[in-house]
């Protein structure tokens, strides 16, 4: 008879009813004013406050950077691309690279530069906190957009600089991250060349890596299969663990190219196996994507509740700083966001290719702060000297914009304002 391990029966109870727990609330949440993830920060604060003060034998949920950093971000990052299409994307990479990394980068001085200068701390620790609020999240604001009718123009301009926002604001949160955290002396050419070399080959082996596990997957015919859906999570780890560990370059960048390398080769595969089946030449029957979809989207959802329950949870455990930088923090992101919003549009419109003005209020609107800043800000490590402090400010710009913004986008595009 084996002896009963109660702590992995623990971890294993706890872990059951945390799904359990997801899994209802998600269900009601459905027809709530907020959105899911808003229930999820405000509930974790709840528990990590219980836990904390007054009922210490509740399990503790506290995630490690090391299970962000290897764990989690490689499936938020992966899951990302698999809406965009490369077609589309290849359309409108002006915007979207405009917005996606010059917008970053603005976006980085624009928030850091004040909120260095406000909180009184060195402005390389305020550029680290820039580098964490800086990708833009609009998957909390998806299901408002399958209410209306919104141009594929523009969805396909908001999507695609929340993908490639991420890997920029991701990248430079690295970059930053070493020089504040370890303390090494900032030498501008030498990490500009790394930057640049980092990306020169995470690109090439992300794409190389997606379209030979397309490949594969075609070859097997195991399009919507448990072998077709296990290689692309062998993809998502493996090129990460290969890229960070031995080539020592980006593995965000070579995930994400991995991802849209792949969703690009399957995407034609798909129409080829389509095409014969209407030429009569192919008996079989074509497999849809559903499942496919539907698999990464269930791994992001999932991630990405455990992401922010464990934000919420790291910031009810501690003292809130109460003062008057938790509405500043807000009116500064809302500054940033305009000023690169409607800052660009203008440069933008000087184009063949205009932004309305009506889309650009929903790209303010759209701009929300979710699932990779809680990411990015757990990542930190529990010794550093302004954690607790970018924990709670992470926690109410997330709260902010997951609450209050798709509230105002649901007003605005009931209006029906957003046109072609």
């Amino acid at each position: 008879m084996h002896s009963i391990d109660y702590q992995l029966v623990l971890a294993l109870t706890s872990g059951c009813l945390f799904l359990l727990f997801v899994a209802t609330l998600r269900h009601y949440s459905r027809d709530s004013f907020l959105p899911a993830e808003s229930w999820l920060l405000l509930i974790g604060a709840g528990y990590g406050y219980l836990q904390s003060r007054h009922l210490p034998e509740l399990p503790l949920l506290e995630l490690s950077p090391e299970l962000v950093i290897w764990l989690l971000l490689p499936i938020l990052i992966f899951a990302s691309g698999r809406n965009i299409s490369a077609r589309a994307l290849t359309r409108e990479w002006v915007p979207v690279f405009s917005y996606a990394v010059f917008g970053v980068v603005l976006t980085l001085f624009l928030i850091g530069i004040p909120l260095s200068y406000s909180l009184q701390v060195p402005l390389l620790d305020g550029l680290f906190f820039a580098a964490a609020v800086a990708a833009t999240d609009p998957s909390a604001v998806a299901a408002i957009f399958q209410r209306f009718s919104i141009p594929e123009r523009l969805s396909i301009i908001l999507e695609g600089e929340s993908v490639f926002n991420d890997s920029t604001a991701i990248v430079i949160f690295g970059l930053i991250g070493m020089l504040v955290i370890t303390g090494q002396e900032l030498k501008l050419g030498e990490a500009l060349g790394g930057f640049i070399w980092s990306i020169a080959v995470a690109i090439p082996f992300g794409l190389l890596l997606g379209w030979l596990a397309g490949k594969l997957v075609a070859h097997w015919h195991e399009q919507n299969r448990f072998t077709g859906l296990t290689v692309t999570i062998v993809i998502a780890y493996s090129g990460y663990l290969i890229a960070e560990s031995l080539l020592h370059v980006s593995g965000v960048i070579t995930v994400l190219c991995t991802s849209l390398s792949f969703i690009r080769f399957r995407q034609s595969q798909v129409q080829v196996e389509t095409d014969k089946l209407e030429a009569g030449t192919n008996h079989g029957s074509v497999n849809n994507q559903e499942f496919f979809m539907a698999f990464w989207e269930y791994l992001e959802l999932l991630a990405g509740s455990l992401l922010f329950f464990a934000l919420g949870v790291a910031v009810g455990a501690h003292e809130f700083p109460v003062s008057w930088i938790i509405p500043g923090v807000v009116l500064i992101l809302l500054y940033a966001r305009a000023v690169v919003v409607y800052g660009f549009a203008l440069l933008l419109n000087l184009g063949p290719r205009k932004l309305p003005k009506s889309w650009q209020h929903v790209l303010m609107l759209g701009g929300l702060r979710g699932a990779v800043s809680a990411a990015l800000v757990l990542m930190i490590p529990p010794d550093y000297e302004y954690r607790i402090l970018m924990l709670c400010l992470v926690f109410v710009l997330c709260l902010y914009t997951l609450v209050v913004h798709p509230l105002l986008l649901r007003w605005y595009l009931q209006q029906g304002s957003v046109n072609e």
